[in-house]
């Protein structure tokens, strides 16, 4: 997901079951005094009527056959209805946000729960979470049912811990010839009725709740090739259409595929614009953008563009392969930003030193280590609104300049190879057999910490005898070295008399102090700039280095 954090946004996901997962237990027996029982949600069944806002659950659970007890999902106090495999629970409540009921399980086979609620029309605070009617700038509505991380229980009961993935199907109501869409296959059984089917690749619940709506959408198809058909869901007039290359659209979906396989969800992608929060959320067979993306201040040199392949990548990296816990939401998004930023860099390189230098703009005033270790723990909306400049340039840029290109991409296409949840210690182990290196210590220093981060800045100081000798010192307020590989511009008082040098700590540094020879310089070095193509988190402690003076306008 892309969010809009006063110029932009961001997204997340979560999961709901996966094959082979441990089972989920409620944290302490139901009072309605029952054993409780383990279980793991396999399936969960969706009806929704988006006049009338009522909603159908039934949630298809594994448990110990024949066995008597009770289960416990989270779920709002509203929820009624509730059956234990097609007759009333032998008990049933709802208290402190989780629903519980009790029966016998079946002597085969799963045990299914229906039940009802009217879900609210309301958002949570900040983002578009739950059920939302906004008008679009020519006055027609978009209806659109989100869900988030741990929040699939505003539309029934459901498993909201991540790490888990299941199989899904919706049955939509709405007005007669809506234009609908949902996660997975798509049919339309008659004028009111549209039907969704998740019942391959398994997906998490926080991108997989999701019915979208608008009156006026026409499709069009944007990319037909061999590796998949995108269709554009936009009204007449629409923004998103004329600012898409197809082009770039198909050659990315061909260089994605060639790297980790086919489309997860099916062959059909389907690109819907809607006035919403965020710049673009990713759902199963689905990506929802925002309708003005091409007005908004260009961050990235091609802001739709962008996003769009940023979408495109969560069908991997967040949807088929998503998040063990919540902590672990930085890779997601990590990931999609550096994909897209490879593309950019081997397709379209112009557009990728834009997005180097936002990346490095957000990393400089962020707030919180990758994994905050803060007591308490940060707010979980401001947490992850801090890592889209952090989590690309730490887990994956700075790692092409310390292990190089080829090993980090190995690494992705290893970590994302299976369907599954994974961790950022799944990802630092997957990096680490593509290449060889030890990684725990540049972990240590660069992903983990507590309160605001300590990023280096480098004094360089430079002196000639036989040859031009640099002496680079990185300065840290808590006396921390960090592993890093720290690029140099040296200029002199000619345009042409400029020559860039590296500077490695290595995966292991022993000092803060790093020293180089630089032979054939022969010209008087008048400056020297720090990390010119914005390939490091750094940032100087204001009162403690002198910085050199900015460079002259140039028209």
């Amino acid at each position: 997901m892309r969010p809009l954090l006063f110029l932009l946004c961001f997204v997340l996901c979560m999961a709901g079951c996966e094959p082979g997962a441990p089972p989920l237990g409620p944290p302490e027996p139901p009072d309605a005094g029952g054993t409780s029982l383990a279980y793991t949600v396999d399936r969960y069944d969706f009806a929704f009527d988006l006049t009338t806002r009522e909603a159908a659950s039934r949630l298809w659970l594994n448990v110990e056959a024949d066995a008597p007890g009770c289960v416990s999902l989270p779920a709002r106090a509203e929820v009624t209805d509730v059956r234990w495999g097609g007759t009333p629970a032998g008990g049933f409540r709802v208290a402190d946000g989780r629903m519980e009921a009790c029966g016998t399980t079946p002597p085969d086979g799963p045990l299914w729960l229906d039940s009802r609620v009217v879900i609210p029309e309301a958002t949570t605070p900040y983002t578009q979470v739950g059920f939302s009617r906004r008008l679009d700038i020519q006055a027609r509505p978009f209806t659109y049912l989100l869900g988030w991380v741990e929040s699939c229980d505003l539309f029934g009961p459901c498993d909201t811990a991540a790490g888990r993935l299941a199989h899904f199907t919706f049955d939509i109501t709405h007005a007669p010839g809506a234009m609908v869409l949902c996660p997975g296959s798509l049919s339309r059984r008659d004028e009111t009725h549209t039907r969704c089917e998740l019942l391959g690749t398994r997906a998490p619940t926080y991108s997989a709740f999701m019915v979208a709506s608008h009156p006026a959408w026409v499709r069009t198809r944007l990319v037909d090739t061999d590796v998949g058909r995108v269709e554009l869901y936009e009204p007449p007039g629409g923004l998103l259409g004329p600012a898409l290359d197809a082009g770039a659209v198909a050659d990315f979906l061909a260089w994605m595929t060639a790297r980790f396989g086919s489309l997860p969800y099916g062959p059909e992608l389907r690109v819907a614009s809607g006035p919403t929060e965020w710049l673009g959320m990713e759902h199963p067979a689905n990506i929802v953008l925002r309708d003005n993306l091409p007005l908004l201040p260009k961050s990235y040199a091609n802001m739709t563009l962008h996003t769009l392949m940023h979408e495109i990548v969560h069908q991997w990296a967040g949807d088929r392969t998503t998040l063990a816990s919540a902590e672990d939401y930085p890779w997601k998004e990590a990931v999609a930003e550096y994909l897209t930023y490879v593309f950019e860099d081997e397709h379209r390189s112009d557009e990728a030193a834009t997005t180097l230098a936002y990346w490095d703009r957000l990393a400089r005033t962020s707030s919180y280590h990758l994994r905050p270790r803060d007591t308490p723990a940060p707010p979980f909306l401001s947490f992850v609104n801090d890592i889209y400049g952090t989590g690309p340039m730490i887990l994956l840029v700075q790692l092409e300049s310390l292990l190089g290109r080829p090993q980090v991409m190995a690494g992705l296409q290893a970590f994302l190879a299976e369907p599954g949840v994974r961790s950022l210690e799944d990802l630092r182990r997957a990096l680490e057999a593509a290449s060889g290196k030890n990684l725990q210590r540049y972990f240590d220093t660069w992903v983990d910490g507590a309160g605001e981060p300590d990023w280096p800045y480098f004094q360089v100081e430079w002196s000639r005898e036989d040859a031009l000798k640099l002496t680079v010192t990185q300065r840290t307020q808590t006396g921390k070295v960090y592993p890093c590989e720290v690029e140099l511009e040296l200029q002199g008082d000619a345009p042409e008399e400029r020559r860039r040098v590296t500077v490695s700590y290595g995966l292991e540094p022993e000092s803060a102090t790093a020293r180089l020879t630089v032979p054939g310089v022969d010209w008087t070095v008048r400056q020297v700039v720090v990390d010119p193509r914005n390939r490091l988190v750094n940032r100087r402690s204001l009162g403690l280095a002198r910085e050199p003076a900015p460079h002259a306008w140039r028209l």
